[in-house]
């Protein structure tokens, strides 16, 4: 406590210290809300004395602590200005969240981003989901909610029933297609060059970098009114507080680049939390260390600092104890132009609501508080306060639904949207996986069969305003699944929101369940469907069922004969997404209408995906022309290889003689290989093999994946390898580990012998580790060859990994990991799957037509899994898959440093250890071992 408001602090107390893993302290509701993964606890306090007046209470549980990530965690309590507890978290830190007690099938899945609990009605909701790491979040004036994020972009305003953009996992839920990207228009760092690029100063000129944590927004009454609606987020590798200027536009906002505000010239500071305080004066926290998240065990444990920054002298506040302040008082506080005091003074009422409503005393008791604020909302010109009135009549339930309903029709459109939201509050909110959370759909159910439900479709019709029309468009996520589709009707009627960042998506995350219950609506809906990316998603949807409900993509097609060009390529492209990687599908009653007016486009592209689709469809004069594309020499490259891989696709009874006539010609030959991989075939591994050479040296990866995938192939593949004819460094230990999940004693024995052993004992790897430590001391490093070290990590290492923002999308970027601390890569490399995130463990796939495949399974759907493998993404009917087989290893094997000689490990981990990129060699010294 600061008594005299000098800066510093006089008096501290301790309240409790028997906690652990805490993340966050909130106060409200008569105590301490404690967020300790994986609980989120209450102390009570109830006489406001700073002391305990009992146990702690565990109000929820499931918060997610995995073993292998330690910089995700459920973080960040916050009340918003609904009386709402808002929290984040990671999206790599999943959760199954409820009571102490509540059983699995009542939990509510949590995958990262914003969740809210409320603390009287005992109620949780995931919020929204995705994104990296969310580590601060606020509200504006309006009551709009923003949060700040670290990696793939910094600014996101968050609305109910979101799924953002995340860079590291795939969204759970396969239907909904797209994610929403970020809210800024710039970025902190080159995405040019990637965001590892952006420390030691290399990203100063954009911002500082990438991570972001800790936000506000000021709304203070200290510093100059030029700051005042600015958001602040300190930036960790920038050292400083970057401002993000707000602007609305379209249905929410968008985020422009505001001078920053402050630098820290101490290279040790790390700022973690920015808040306002009472007196208008801005709080920061600073970690005060030299390392990052990602040294999970910490380096410094008492180097923390609190400094606060103030314009002028500041005025000390003569407010005192709010506790002790009447509610008339608390009322008048709504006006206060510091932020902080109206809403500390809300969360005060709240308190006292909550406690009256509990002791049973009647809330009559604050009857000249709700006439104070009735009359503040009712006179008062300024929205601002209108808002703050709206919030506390809420809060202590004097706002009832006559109250609200009236407030439709307001002038101010942020008004009506938190009418909206008001009004809808405690309608159960759609899970992750589009599904009613179980127990809560009959709240719903009450309110969408009065009045109310019409004048919302109303609203969505008519009203003017781009966010209310967001806000209903998140309502639709908490109504019963049967009456979506009026609701929806509206909102996907307004042009103006055709190119919309928010609505289409968000839209169409609320018809998701609509498919499975009442398809035809859907076909009707889109028919009048002015936002392309709906009626696509629509579109991708009905085409999913196509073998078991063709009726609803009938119907969408014949709807489309009197559209436009525009209208039926949305369908194609929705009906094309839908169908890679089937065989064969029943053909439409209405197709050959559909395809003929698309046909005469003079879009080559267009054209090619109707014929493509034809030929799914069975049509013999397609599949010919198809053919006759792939194998004429003069015609586009990668037109050819699309032809081929049509072809591929059906399967026509000449399929092999095409594939091999085209072994010799470079760049085609690839998606050849892809086409032979399905002929069990001595021989054809044999050609596969001679055609090695012709391969172009980027393309031999995909022929090698092909080679491992059968036995009879695998034989072939070694005789190459121990003859000399392909060269043994082009194996890897991933190519070796794939022969070995063939399961063929005959082969396993033979790899041995031409390659060597592959072990995988975390016993022995402990030794192994050990054993290299030994060899990689650090004057030893000093002489790594580090652009030798990049070709290696180029051959051994880039098809899976990207570093400085170069390589494949397979396994974890590296270019954030622990790479300077020698533990951390070793264990890493010589003992892969002792710890794997869950995002990146490997699966085998045995097909029917008997090859077998190593991958991360990317998606599913009910007809198809994509496989992403070391050198390609792969969707697979489900028919053809005999059995799949989870695995708790990594994709990446182990046995990487034993396929170098001592010179070429000592090269790559003095590269992988290095922090900037460098050039590649001229010339390799040696060939890999």
């Amino acid at each position: 406590e600061d008594k005299d408001g000098d800066g510093h602090f006089d008096s501290r107390k301790v309240f409790t210290d028997e906690v652990q893993m805490l993340t966050s302290v909130e106060v409200g509701y008569g105590g301490v809300w404690l967020m300790c993964p994986p609980r989120l606890i209450f102390i009570p306090d109830r006489n406001g004395d700073d002391v305990p007046d009992a146990a702690p209470e565990v109000a929820l549980d499931g918060f997610t602590v995995p073993s292998e990530n330690y910089h995700n965690f459920a973080n960040g309590l916050h009340f918003g200005p609904d009386g709402w507890l808002y929290g984040r978290c990671g999206a790599s830190c999943p959760g199954e969240i409820g009571a102490p007690g509540t059983p699995p099938e009542k939990r509510v899945s949590m995958r990262g981003t914003i969740w809210r609990y409320h603390p009287v009605r005992k109620t949780f909701e995931a919020l929204t989901y995705g994104c990296t790491n969310p580590w601060g979040h606020d509200w504006d004036e309006y009551g709009e909610l923003f949060f700040i994020n670290t990696v793939n972009g910094q600014l996101w305003h968050d609305f109910a029933g979101a799924h953002f953009v995340r860079p590291h996992t795939i969204d759970p839920n396969p239907r909904v297609y797209d994610l929403i990207d970020q809210h800024a228009d710039h970025w902190h760092f080159d995405t040019a060059q990637g965001w590892a690029k952006g420390r030691d100063g290399k990203a100063n000129t954009y911002g500082g970098g990438h991570a972001h944590i800790g936000m506000m927004i000021y709304q203070g009454d200290n510093w100059p009114g030029e700051y005042r609606g600015g958001l602040f987020t300190l930036n960790l590798h920038g050292r400083r507080a970057n401002e993000e200027i707000l602007e609305r536009q379209g249905s929410g906002y968008v985020g422009h680049h505001g001078k920053d505000f402050f630098i820290a010239g101490d290279l040790w500071f790390r700022g973690m939390e920015i808040s306002s305080g009472p007196d208008g004066g801005v709080f920061v926290l600073d970690w005060s260390d030299t390392g990052e998240c990602h040294e999970s065990t910490g380096v410094h444990r008492t180097s923390g600092r609190i400094y606060k920054i103030t314009y002028g002298e500041p005025k000390q506040p003569h407010i005192g104890d709010l506790a002790k302040l009447s509610s008339e008082e608390l009322v008048k506080l709504q006006l206060h132009p510091n932020e902080w005091f109206a809403r500390h003074a809300r969360l005060e009422l709240a308190t006292r609501a909550a406690t009256l409503n509990r002791n049973l005393t009647p809330t009559l008791s604050l009857a000249p508080a709700v006439h104070q604020l009735r009359q503040l909302f009712d006179t008062d010109p300024d929205p601002i306060h209108r808002l703050r009135a709206l919030w506390s009549l809420y809060v202590i339930g004097a706002a009832d639904q006559d109250f609200l309903d009236a407030q439709l029709t307001n002038a101010n459109e942020h008004i009506r949207a938190w009418v909206i939201r008001l009004l809808t509050d405690s309608w159960p909110l759609d899970t992750v996986m589009s599904q009613r959370p179980g127990g809560r759909e009959e709240a719903a159910e009450a309110h969408t069969s009065s009045a109310l439900y019409g004048r919302l479709v109303q609203l969505a019709t008519r009203d003017p305003s781009g966010l209310v029309r967001l806000v209903l468009a998140s309502t639709l996520q908490r109504l019963p699944v049967s009456e979506r589709r009026f609701l929806a009707s509206g909102l996907v009627s307004h042009p103006e929101d055709a190119h919309d960042h928010n609505l289409p998506l968000l839209i169409w995350y609320g018809l998701i369940p609509v498919a499975e219950s009442d398809p035809a609506s859907l076909a009707f809906l889109s028919a009048h469907c002015e936002l392309p990316a709906t009626r696509r998603f629509i579109a991708r949807r009905l085409a999913e069922d196509i073998d078991k409900s063709p009726k609803p993509l009938d119907t969408l097609l014949g709807l489309s004969a009197a559209k436009s060009d525009a209208f039926r390529r949305d369908i194609l492209d929705g009906m094309t997404d839908a169908l890679t990687g089937w065989r064969k599908a029943k053909k439409l009653e209405a197709w050959d209408s559909f395809a003929e007016k698309l046909a005469l486009n003079n879009d080559p592209a267009l054209r090619e995906r109707v014929r493509n689709l034809s030929v799914l469809f069975g049509d013999g004069r397609a599949l010919d022309d198809v053919m006759k594309i792939a194998l004429d020499q003069n015609a586009n490259l990668a037109v050819r290889k699309s032809a081929l891989q049509t072809l591929i696709d059906n399967r026509p009874d000449d399929l092999r003689d095409i594939c091999e006539r085209l072994l010799g010609t470079q760049f085609l030959n690839s998606v050849a290989a892809r086409g032979l991989a399905g002929f069990d075939d001595p021989a054809v591994g044999q050609k596969l093999v001679r055609a090695y050479r012709s391969f172009h040296l980027s393309e031999r990866p995909q022929l090698l994946a092909v080679l491992v995938s059968r036995a009879t192939f695998a034989n072939a593949l070694l005789d190459a390898v121990a003859e000399g004819r392909i060269p043994r460094a082009d194996l890897s230990p991933f190519h070796v580990r794939q022969i070995r999940s063939l399961a063929n004693l005959g082969l396993n024995q033979r790899v041995g012998e031409v390659w060597g052993e592959l072990h995988e004992s975390s016993g022995q790897n402990q030794e192994l580790i050990a054993k290299w430590k030994k060899q990689f001391t650090p004057a030893t490093l000093e002489k790594a060859d580090l652009s030798q070290g990049r070709f290696i990590f180029n051959l051994a290492c880039s098809a899976c990994h990207t570093l400085y923002g170069e390589g494949g999308k397979v396994g974890p970027d590296l270019s954030g990991a622990g790479r300077n601390n020698i533990d951390y890569l070793l264990e890493n490399i010589l003992d892969p799957s002792a710890v794997v995130s869950a995002d990146f463990r490997m699966s085998v796939l045995k097909l029917k037509d008997g090859r077998v495949l190593n991958g991360i399974i990317a998606a599913k759907t009910e007809r198809t899994v994509t496989l992403k493998t070391m050198t390609e993404v792969l969707t697979i009917e489900r028919a053809e898959v005999e059995s799949a087989q989870a695995s708790t290893l990594s994709l990446m094997p182990e046995g990487l440093l034993q396929a170098l000689t001592l010179e070429q490990a000592r090269d790559l981990i003095g590269y992988l250890m290095h922090q900037t990129q460098v050039p590649l060699p001229t010339a390799t010294k040696t060939a890999l071992k």
